[in-house]
């Protein structure tokens, strides 16, 4: 026993020791002015894995937190910093990644806002909740403005259900509540059209200050800062070195997203611009758009700074989101909507935890669908049954990798487009002449070499994945060959 007991009191001094070693060889905290404390030198020894079935468990705390949302319009994940961009356009949004779970495969289910939010709202995919387009066609040319179907329940409407309050303020046009995003809300802002942040969040901040300590609430933040329908002042674009002949401004974007739509002559035929703009064309309008980038960042950070002023993010949930991206002529076009490539689907999407300030970055492939499934989940909220989205609570917990994602896109009836994904492939499928193009996401990231004719048995398992997928939900391709109907004009 005596020996035992020897053992123990030496393993008990050597840890000590080790952890006097450590202690000393900590410098000091320059911004503190003091030493290093014990818990700061522990915290790395301690593998989070130990802790990976409690992890991001925040259902104790689920009558006190709320949710922020805020979906930055239009923004492509390769603008920000911890994408690998080194042009320094989103250092607060950076800033906020060091404090979040950072998703850096986050898929949008649509390619342009109205769909893409909406199945952000419902976690079901566009082609259930079918809000695909601002207006719905009834057959012989007729339309009717769309809405969601009252059958399909939207999350936030839930959380209303349950108590919570919910207020929006967002850029209107595509996420105007008419078509079904304000259900259950008490106030939602949406009367400027492509309205940004310079809009929308003054008049967040000054309903938070109303309502920040009376119960759980759900805010929504919205702006088109970074779209091509909204300004970047004009003395900002002539500071762009550029020769050419384009000037930047919304009413050329929308000339130009038209005229490339207009290409369309034939079923399965791609929006184009190819014989319109050129390298330095498009390059000017990248420009354009980072300036745009930049100024969404920044309104981001005085939002963030308004949120620590108010005590909240110790108290809410803070979610950043793109709902899509744009292209500037990576395939032959600009603007989004009208097709399935990453420049346009790949977004940005991360979550800040009360309590788990610590930066995690994920890789796996998430889908914008599972956005509120995984905050529910995380607040011990029952889920829906009915629904497309699943919880990334276990792949955060570490117990799962990676999942398949779909997109889809019926852009004001142009086109008809279907998109499957996993970790390294991805199929894009026109419905409208049956066309398949495969691209290995690796080794091709930006999409620029179709290899279905190299890799044919690839190519026909995704396409039987996707049109099985289409079938699960009442979608039959064949419906949509040699489909030519008249386009729609609002956007």
């Amino acid at each position: 026993m005596k020996q035992l007991r020897a053992i123990v009191v030496v393993i008990v001094l050597a840890n000590v020791a080790v952890l006097l070693w450590l202690l000393a060889r900590q410098p000091a905290d320059p911004s503190a002015n003091k030493p290093a404390d014990l818990a700061d030198v522990l915290e790395p020894l301690v593998d989070d894995a130990t802790m990976a079935a409690a992890r991001y468990d925040l259902s104790d705390r689920k009558d006190e937190l709320s949710i922020i949302l805020i979906s930055m319009d239009a923004l492509r994940y390769d603008r920000t910093g911890f994408s690998g961009n080194p042009d320094g356009l989103t250092p607060n949004l950076d800033a906020l990644a060091e404090e979040s779970v950072v998703f850096h495969n986050a898929f949008s289910a649509a390619s342009w806002t109205l769909p893409s939010h909406m199945s952000m709202w419902t976690a079901r995919w566009p082609s259930i909740h079918r809000v695909t387009n601002k207006l719905t066609l009834l057959g012989a040319d007729k339309m009717s403005e769309t809405s969601l179907s009252a059958g399909i329940e939207t999350f936030p409407n839930l959380l209303v259900q349950q108590g919570w309050t919910a207020a929006g303020f967002t850029g209107g046009a595509g996420v105007q509540g008419k078509y079904g995003f304000s259900r259950g809300f008490s106030e939602y802002l949406d009367d400027r059209p492509f309205a940004g942040m310079d809009y929308s969040s003054p008049a967040a901040i000054e309903w938070l200050n109303a309502h920040k300590d009376g119960g759980p609430f759900f805010l929504f933040l919205h702006g088109y800062d970074a779209h091509g329908q909204y300004a970047l002042p004009e003395p900002r674009i002539q500071a762009i070195p550029y020769d050419g002949e384009l000037d930047g401004s919304i009413e050329e974007q929308a000339k130009l997203r038209e005229q490339g739509l207009a290409a369309i002559q034939q079923p399965g035929d791609d929006a184009s611009l190819g014989d319109t703009l050129d390298d330095a064309d498009a390059a000017f309008l990248e420009k354009v758009y980072d300036g745009k980038v930049r100024d969404a960042d920044q309104r981001l950070g005085a939002f963030m700074g308004e949120l620590r002023r108010m005590g909240l993010l110790d108290r809410a949930i803070v979610v950043v989101v793109s709902d899509h991206g744009d292209e500037f002529m990576e395939h032959g076009h600009v603007d989004h909507g009208h097709s399935l490539y990453q420049e346009q689907l790949h977004t940005v999407m991360l979550m800040r935890f009360p309590g788990y300030a610590r930066r995690q970055d994920v890789q796996g492939v998430v889908r914008t669908v599972d956005l509120f499934p995984t905050l529910f989940d995380v607040l011990g909220m029952t889920l829906p049954t009915a629904i497309d989205g699943a919880s990334l609570l276990p792949l955060l917990q570490g117990n799962e990798t990676s999942r398949q994602a779909f997109a889809e896109t019926d852009y004001r009836l142009f086109v008809h487009r279907r998109a499957i994904r996993d970790v390294q492939y991805k199929l894009v499928l026109d419905l409208q002449d049956g066309e398949r193009r495969l691209y290995d996401l690796t080794a091709d990231p930006t999409e620029q070499k179709d290899i279905s004719s190299e890799q044919p048995r690839r190519t026909y398992e995704m396409e039987q994945a996707l049109r099985g997928w289409m079938s699960s939900h009442g979608t039959n391709p064949q419906d949509y060959l040699g489909m030519r109907q008249k386009p729609i004009e609002i956007f």
